[in-house]
């Protein structure tokens, strides 16, 4: 065996291995789509038509098919990878009319070279119409690498189209198509430069597998918010624990129990959903939220001064307690207790901080609920759970005094 023999085989071998290990992650749901499995299966079996079938119309005519229906299912690979809209209709109809167009070639025209020319630019077109797309969805390094090895596989069909119908004495005389300069250059191109886009496509659907997980693990699937081990994560690689510095709110539901007794836990859930709806429209992008436990809430907000947070939650406390329940057949207004604190110098996680909160909390519920409380900046030397009163006052009495 030669090695212009080897080039033919390497990449149908190459692909059909990638398809394999795609089959697998979507069997065992690792990733959400079929497509890009069916894809490089797809190219695989271009590369084994073109090369052994030995008639040449019928080699490329197969194969240009082949080709464009791997095109389409890299391209819906690509929307579904970054979450684009799927324009199943503008694309289905162009490789429908790319197939007309073809046939009319094969059968009509009988030019090879025009067929060749159609198969190129129509693969790089339908594919290009997805990466154009997804372009600049490209945040994550893998996912920039996917989009660039995804423009060099359409460059490279829109160059070999171009220089072999525009630029060589191409004839629809090929001979022997298997061994013909058009197919070699396509197996050593895609041996060179495109071999990289199936691996690369591999590599970031394995790491968007493993966000997806990771993301799932640290959230609550009933809010959406981050649970307790997100919050926690997501403070290690979000902020520099030499330097934290901002405000904590710790709040609850009052008298929660009392609604899931009355009401059933199914009315429960809508109250947690909406006080976690609440708190995502006010933090936004401003902090960090999470379901701390059961009708239990926390919110972190970077480099915020305590009277901000007071401010916040205030608003918070408001907001919720305004909402409208008879949807969910809650006949009673619900509140909120919200307690607040700040990260002192020094200290280097949160511990300590939401402590503070959350003796704040149980000063606010202690003083009749539905009221937001802090803490007072100068108790640094009291334990937690002493002199209570002396740790928290409510906003109202922080305002006067401010007044004052």
């Amino acid at each position: 065996m030669g090695e212009i023999d080897l080039i033919f085989y390497v990449p149908p071998i190459v692909f059909s291995s990638v398809s394999l290990a795609f089959l697998l992650l979507w069997h065992m749901k690792i990733t959400p789509t079929w497509q890009w499995s069916v894809g490089f299966a797809q190219t695989a079996a271009g590369f084994v038509v073109s090369t052994f079938l030995p008639e040449p119309y019928s080699a490329a005519f197969v194969s240009g098919l082949i080709f464009i229906g791997a095109a389409h299912c890299y391209g819906s690979g690509l929307l579904v990878h970054f979450n684009a809209p799927m324009l199943r209709i503008p694309r289905v109809s162009f490789a429908a009319a790319y197939s007309a167009v073809l046939a009319y070639i094969v059968f009509v025209e009988q030019s090879l070279v025009q067929q060749l020319f159609l198969t190129d630019v129509g693969f790089a077109l339908l594919l290009g119409i997805a990466v154009w797309i997804v372009t600049r969805r490209a945040s994550r390094p893998i996912d920039i690498a996917l989009v660039v090895t995804s423009w060099i596989v359409v460059l490279d069909c829109l160059a070999r189209a171009i220089f072999f119908t525009f630029f060589t004495n191409s004839s629809d005389d090929f001979g022997d198509f298997a061994t013909s300069l058009y197919n070699i250059e396509v197996s050593i191109s895609t041996i060179t430069i495109c071999m990289f886009f199936p691996f690369t496509a591999l590599a970031a659907s394995a790491s968007a597998a493993i966000e997806r997980h990771r993301a799932a693990a640290e959230t609550d699937e009933l809010t959406g918010l981050l649970n307790r081990r997100g919050f926690k994560q997501t403070l290690e690689r979000d902020f520099n624990p030499g330097g934290l510095s901002g405000s904590l709110i710790v709040c609850d539901i009052d008298h929660f129990k009392r609604i899931n007794d009355t009401f059933g836990h199914g009315v429960g859930d809508e109250v947690i959903a909406g006080l976690a709806e609440e708190i995502r429209g006010l933090v936004g992008g401003r902090g960090s939220a999470a379901r701390y436990g059961g009708e239990e809430f926390i919110a972190f907000l970077p480099n915020a001064p305590l009277q901000e947070a007071i401010a916040l939650a205030e608003l918070l406390r408001v907001s919720f307690g305004n909402r409208n329940w008879h949807q969910e057949d809650l006949n009673r207004k619900v509140t909120t207790s919200c307690g607040v604190s700040a990260v002192r110098d020094g200290e280097t996680t949160l511990d300590s901080a939401i402590d503070r909160a959350d003796c704040a909390l149980y000063a606010a519920k202690s003083a009749g609920r539905n009221q937001v409380m802090a803490e007072i900046a100068g108790a640094a030397g009291l334990k937690i759970g002493d002199h209570l009163p002396a740790l928290a006052q409510s906003t109202d009495t922080m305002r006067s005094g401010a007044a004052a």
